[in-house]
This record gives C-alpha cells, sequence and structure tokens, in this order.
C-alpha cells in the first residue's frame, strides 16, 4: 500500500474520508469537507455524507453562515437549477475564469447540502438539464454508495473534537498543475484525469499541508518509505508528487486496469468510488477541471462542519469548539 489516506469526516466529500468513509492510516485527505456517522473521514464536498448525521450541530449561526445558508435550495427543482446553473458556467469556454471559480464553489456547495436531503436526489437527477445530468449524476452515486456504506457500519466513528495541523495554501493554478498531469502522463501512461482525480480528493489540489495521521507527506500524499520504493525526487514537491504517484499506479496495474491501481493507492471502496467518479468526469468534460480546482477544505468535526480558509495554518490540533467561538464566519 501506498500510505494512508486521512479519514477525518470530510465528506466524500470526500478527507479524514468522511466522503469515503475511509478508515485508511492517512489523515490529510482534502475530503475533509463533509461531516458523516464516520466521524473522521477525508473527503471532497462533492460526495458528502449528511452533516445530519454528526453528533452536533454548529455551535455558532453567524451572518455569513445564514448567508450561505440562504442561498441553499430547499427543493428539487431548485437544487436541479443551481447545480445546472454551475455546471453551464463551469464548462462554457466564455465563462471568465473568476466566474468558473465561483461556480466551482457553488457545485461543491450544492453537492454538499444535497448530501444532508439524500431523499430529494431522485429529484434532483431527474429536473437536471440533460448536459448536467452525466457528470453530477456520477458524484451522487458515488456519494449515496458512501452513505449506505457507512449506514452498514455497525460501529460508526464518533466525529474528531479537534482541528487537524494543517497550512491551508493557495493551490498552483489550473494552467501549470494540467502541465504537470500531462507530462505525468507521457512520462507513464496513467491518463491526466486519473492523477487530476486523486489530486482533488487527497489535497484539493494542493490546499491542504500536513502529514497524516500515518505519516503520509505531500499534495499526493505518499508515505515515505512507499516514496523510496517507488519514486525520485521530493514527494513534497507537487511536480515530483504526481509524476511519483502515475510511477505508482503504472507500477500497480495502470493504465490498463485502473480499479485496481487506485485501490492499491488506497485500498478503500469509498476513495476508488470518489475518485473514480471525478476521473471519468473529467475523461468525459476536461473542462470541470477549472471548477474542481476551486473546491474549497471543509472538515467535519464534534462541534460541527467547519471552513478552513486560505490561511488557517496550525502546528498542531487545535480544539474544534474554542475555534469556531473566536471564528464563527468558518461554521459550514
Amino acid at each position: 500500500m501506498r500510505r494512508s489516506i486521512a479519514v477525518p469526516s470530510v465528506a466524500l466529500t470526500v478527507v479524514a474520508c468522511a466522503f469515503t468513509g475511509c478508515s485508511d492510516d492517512r489523515s490529510t485527505s482534502a475530503a475533509a469537507d463533509a461531516t458523516s456517522t464516520t466521524a473522521a473521514v477525508a473527503t471532497t464536498s462533492d460526495v458528502t455524507v449528511p452533516a445530519a448525521a454528526s453528533t452536533a450541530a454548529p455551535t455558532t449561526t453567524t451572518p455569513a453562515a445564514m448567508a450561505r445558508l440562504a442561498a441553499l435550495p430547499t427543493d428539487a427543482d431548485g437544487f436541479a437549477a443551481a447545480l445546472s446553473s454551475a455546471h453551464l458556467t463551469i464548462t462554457d469556454p466564455a465563462s471568465p475564469a473568476a466566474a468558473v471559480a465561483v461556480a466551482g464553489e457553488q457545485l461543491q456547495l450544492h453537492l454538499r447540502a444535497l448530501a444532508d436531503v439524500p431523499e430529494l436526489d431522485e429529484e434532483v437527477l431527474a429536473a437536471l438539464d440533460p448536459a448536467a445530468r452525466p457528470t453530477i449524476e456520477r458524484i451522487i452515486r458515488a456519494r449515496q454508495f458512501l452513505q449506505a456504506r457507512n449506514a452498514a457500519r455497525e460501529t460508526p466513528s464518533e466525529p474528531p473534537t479537534e482541528l487537524p495541523a494543517w497550512t491551508i495554501v493557495e493551490p498552483k493554478s489550473p494552467e501549470v498543475l494540467l502541465g504537470h498531469y500531462r507530462e505525468a502522463e507521457s512520462i507513464t501512461g496513467i491518463p491526466w484525469y486519473w492523477l487530476a482525480a486523486i489530486h482533488v480528493q487527497e489535497t484539493r489540489v494542493g490546499r491542504i499541508q500536513g502529514v497524516s495521521s500515518a505519516g503520509a507527506v505531500g499534495p499526493m500524499q505518499f508515505l515515505p518509505t512507499t516514496w523510496a520504493e517507488c519514486c525520485t525526487g521530493d514527494p513534497l514537491v507537487t511536480r515530483d508528487a504526481i509524476i511519483g504517484a502515475a510511477t505508482y499506479l503504472a507500477q500497480s496495474g495502470g493504465p490498463a486496469d485502473m480499479a485496481a491501481a487506485i485501490s492499491q493507492y488506497n485500498p478503500n471502496e469509498g476513495y476508488v468510488a470518489v475518485v473514480t467518479a471525478y476521473a471519468e468526469n473529467l475523461r468525459d468534460v476536461p473542462e470541470l477541471y477549472a471548477g474542481y480546482h476551486a473546491f474549497q477544505v471543509f472538515f467535519g468535526t464534534s462541534a460541527g462542519t467547519v471552513r478552513l480558509p486560505i490561511g488557517y495554518s496550525q502546528a498542531a490540533p487545535i480544539d474544534a469548539a474554542a475555534h469556531l467561538a473566536a471564528n464563527p464566519a468558518d461554521a459550514a
């Protein structure tokens, strides 16, 4: 196994495996954006386990949090319209980069919110714009898989009480990262979209800097021992890490059998489902990458889900409730 992904309650949305419900030994997955019954799962926010499954609600409802909530739909038609609009903006070549980034954040936000009302899923899918449905449905189906997987657990994990010792930074631009993915593909044969999907899921394309509970490091989350066996360069350097991930995947069965390769990268069915959904979407609609690149970092805790903004930096874990009390705008 390459390394261990963090599963701290990030909704399959998808890093503590909240999204994937991972139970690996890695702890910095970007998936930390949704609260789940398995409490500390790292995942990405587009495939979120319902926040309702957490043991506690946010401690404070701030004006910023209220504004975010007020903008959320309350019915299937509203969700379908919001998701379709975000998809259209992201994939429209005429959309300015700033508008695409905002649409990416909105796509993530609405997918996270929809995960809290899964009874609306089928109505939302039926009402989506036909151009948006295939890619959004993949994400919803992956999240449904995670929710079913978490519900079947005999003993759900408790959400963590602390926020992680991470630093959240601005990621490299989509153009730079796409160049690295393409270079790695030319060297190893692993299609660029698999590398991009892993990068989104692991560290939100490099926003998260930190060491996992198992000691995994870097934007693609490698255990130093695994890195030493398969790769060259520095796992903390983005280009080296992406090429290293491609090398590891090629050694693990890719590109002929990417399911096996991704399973070797992280032996967790939920993780494989989420990464596959992202990868297949990027394969079919490459323009979506600019939207996924804008996904933010959320972390589920016993005090509620917390948005970790650019500039968050902690050398050691901190109490989540105390952080929310001091930074109420970060309540998600």
